[in-house]
């Protein structure tokens, strides 16, 4: 823990200062001056707001795999508006492309997704994809779902019903928490990060290894990256948790770097959960949150599986108040020379969840700049028929070309009214222009609807 009061001094010295002093020139979209209670949605703006649009589902526009395409050959697709990738609730989905080469070699290559599976009695369900149906489909074994925790085989520190100090009343799909999982290959391991709650009521950031993705995996527990509440927040006056309690991480994900000799490191980024932890300031009565800073650290990972942090944490983003309370969700990828970071903002369950990009030159030092709003819920590519669209992930498919998986509601859902609901979308992030030159990240589908007409179909079921 002692790592963390780095972080928490670059937290204080942002939560006091740079906050105050940002301006909402800087930046593409704004919130409310008064404080987001991120888990307290407004119903009624939300039913008013899913109310616009038709929940009628049209059918997915498959490309198989899409290896190879160019982004000027989705351009001149026709628009259309898009389909769930599976019928599943699949928040937080998160593509792998393993290869020949990966762990377990050419039996398991392919394009595999994962998700948050919640309160499931197993978790992490485990999906492939087919090329001859062109979609994804459930892994099965012994004639059951595949899952990288099988029922009955769940970690004994995972959370088992015990109460959560912080927030009294959790519905079971947050208070279990099997959250955000993530696949990597580092050397001659595949690592699993994850966020589970533990048997205290903590959101912990947590790992496991194997040298297949059809398992088994070996859980290591969780990692040493809480950090507590006045680290961040000098002035708590404590609540129903204690004077000074230890904050929850979420969202872990993995940065993989180069030294100048060619070295290859990683880094993993969580974010701090403050949002979770909402108090009344006794002085103003104004309502206040913890903030929920990403940060970043250096791991070495042993041949024995085993991570070790080395160095020290360093918080790459802080919240602003153009973010509604929280920033989560990030995932990272290099492109024309360049570190870019894709992040959600905002309450998950409705409409006023969005997605930025920024930028980041050193992930173990610096900070995010040159942020903007990359998709809300009035992009042109969610065709009027989803919102809430976050927690990227990527998978490339050509040059300066990436698949984009992604969740989102459909119109006429949110969470507050019908509980988890999110679905798995697809679209393309292109770092290359028309002309195949280096240019800033965008949304392809919005550009296609840009050049056609929208296109719809007959409802599937």
């Amino acid at each position: 823990m002692g790592g963390m009061r780095s972080v928490a001094s670059q937290v204080s010295a942002l939560v006091t200062s740079a906050l105050d002093s940002m301006s909402s020139d800087n930046f593409e979209q704004t919130s409310p001056s008064l404080p987001v209670v991120p888990r307290l949605p407004s119903s009624l703006e939300s039913v008013a707001h899913n109310a616009l649009a038709s929940a009628s589902p049209v059918p997915f526009e498959s490309h198989g795999s899409e290896w190879g395409v160019t982004v000027g050959q989705l351009l001149a697709r026709a628009a259309r508006v898009p389909e769930a990738l599976l019928s599943e609730n699949m928040p937080d989905p998160f593509a792998v492309r393993l290869s020949a080469t990966s762990p377990d070699g050419a039996r398991t290559q392919g394009l595999w997704l994962i998700a948050t599976s919640n309160n499931s009695p197993s978790a992490f369900p485990l999906y492939r994809w087919c090329e001859t149906r062109a979609g994804f489909e459930a892994v099965l074994k012994d004639g059951r779902h595949l899952s990288i925790f099988p029922a009955g085989h769940l970690p004994a520190w995972w959370n088992q019903g015990e109460p959560v100090p912080t927030e009294p009343g959790l519905p079971d799909d947050l208070l279990f928490a099997r959250w955000a999982p993530e696949i990597f290959e580092l050397g001659e391991w595949l690592v699993l990060v994850y966020t589970a709650r533990d048997r205290q009521g903590v959101l912990r950031s947590a790992y496991a290894t194997s040298r297949s993705i059809e398992g088994p995996w070996k859980d290591h527990g969780p990692l040493d990256v809480n950090p507590r509440a006045k680290e961040l927040v000098p002035d708590y006056p404590g609540g129903a948790a204690g004077d000074n309690p230890v904050l929850g991480t979420i969202d872990g994900t993995v940065v993989s770097l180069e030294d100048g000799s060619g070295r290859k490191r990683h880094a993993l980024v969580v974010k701090v959960d403050g949002n979770a932890l909402c108090w009344v300031d006794a002085t103003t009565g104004q309502a206040r949150a913890m903030p929920t800073p990403l940060v970043a650290r250096e791991f070495t990972l042993g041949p024995d599986g085993v991570l070790d942090f080395v160095g020290t944490p360093n918080v790459i983003l802080q919240n602003g108040p153009q973010h509604g309370g929280l920033v989560e969700g990030q995932f990272f990828v290099r492109e024309n020379g360049q570190l870019h970071v894709i992040y959600s903002a905002g309450f998950f369950g409705n409409h006023e969840y969005r997605t930025y990009v920024g930028k980041l030159d050193d992930v173990l030092h610096g900070q995010v700049r040159d942020e903007r709003l990359l998709m809300d819920s009035e992009s042109p590519a969610l065709g009027g028929a989803w919102n809430g669209p976050g927690h990227p992930s990527l998978e490339k498919v050509g040059e300066g070309l990436y698949a984009l998986y992604l969740h989102a509601w459909r119109n006429g859902t949110d969470y507050y009214t019908h509980g988890e609901a999110r679905k798995v979308l697809r679209f393309h992030l292109s770092f290359r222009d028309s002309q195949g030159q280096p240019c800033e990240p965008f949304i392809v589908e919005d550009r296609q609807l840009q050049l056609g007409v929208l296109r719809t179909f007959e409802a599937a079921w």
